[in-house]
């Protein structure tokens, strides 16, 4: 049986479903001799903002029993270093490259993805509206509808570039919020990101990273990540990428179930380098057992009696 792991985010078309998430996989250059990019669908970048940020004071990461907490805090070199310096050594990769922007209000992310727009090996922007551990910027935007479609919009009159709106878990109706990036022009939306947490040192009573509170990701995040796939879909018309715990193969599968078009995969990759690669083999291998040829022939399928 010959299957296709070929998947449709709007107007742009993946090999196949399987993402490396931001922050997780640096621009790409850097993981190019220890992941074959050349069997994912897609890299989105780490996140890029207006000026260089030099993230937040150490410790910035602290491994849970359930996943890990970060804070990180958005270091990057800045959008202008990055088209500089660093945007084209991404043209030799052998995928897609998402670049991720971070602005502090609405007209910074437009000027952001201005600038990314006139790149064309670059094939879509996602928007981060969801980071937990930055002082400006980031969950506050992903929280309001109406900022949502406001970044969207702007965005959208800013690039011909497809959209992708990064969405938190910390909201209390995920459907509005991604109606409202809909509405916006978003071409996707990604859900979601880490879930805000805290670890502390009963010894010495001080938290445990630098800046106090990070974000929880890893296996922990997965079923919540799996219930608000779940929760969204048929729920708007444009695609859903599920991101969040995807520790093994079968989460992929979970997500895609729920109804995610595609996933991303990021705090696994730390423990594994070789699981994207490995899942997008099981995916292949799951569509021949149930007799399927074709991604979209899973997504949302799961069964409700």
């Amino acid at each position: 049986m010959n299957v296709s792991l070929e998947t449709e985010l709007g107007d742009l078309t993946l090999r196949n479903p399987i993402i490396l998430a931001s922050g997780t996989a640096g621009f790409g250059i850097e993981l190019a001799e220890t992941i074959d990019l050349s069997k994912i669908g897609a890299i989105v970048t780490k996140t890029l903002t207006a000026s260089p940020r030099e993230g937040n004071p150490p410790p910035r990461i602290w491994e849970t029993e359930c996943g890990m907490i970060n804070s990180i805090g958005l270091e990057n070199p800045g959008i202008d270093l990055f088209i500089k310096e660093i945007a084209q050594q991404l043209e030799d990769i052998d995928t897609k490259i998402v670049v991720s922007i971070g602005g502090e209000n609405e007209e910074e992310f437009a000027e952001l993805a201005h600038k990314i727009d006139s790149i064309e090996h670059i094939a879509a922007i996602e928007l981060n509206l969801s980071c937990p551990n930055v002082k400006r910027g980031g969950i506050q935007f992903g929280q309001n509808p109406r900022l949502v479609e406001k970044v969207v919009l702007m965005v959208k009159k800013s690039t011909d570039k497809p959209i992708w709106a990064k969405l938190t878990p910390q909201v209390s109706d995920i459907v509005e919020i991604a109606k409202a990036a809909e509405e916006g022009g978003a071409s996707a939306v990604v859900v979601g990101n880490t879930i805000p947490a805290m670890a502390i040192d009963i010894w010495s009573g001080k938290p445990r990273l630098g800046a106090i509170t990070g974000g929880l990701s890893g296996p922990a995040i997965h079923p919540v990540a799996v219930e608000l796939v779940f929760k969204l879909h048929g729920k708007i018309g444009i695609p859903i990428i599920g991101c969040g715990g995807v520790t093994k193969p079968e989460d992929a599968v979970e997500l895609m179930l729920a109804g995610a078009s595609a996933v991303q995969i990021g705090t696994a990759t730390f423990i594994d380098h070789k699981l994207p690669e490995k899942t997008t083999n099981f995916i292949a291998k799951y569509l021949e057992k149930k007799s399927k040829t074709k991604i979209d022939q899973i997504i949302g399928k799961v069964i409700i009696d």
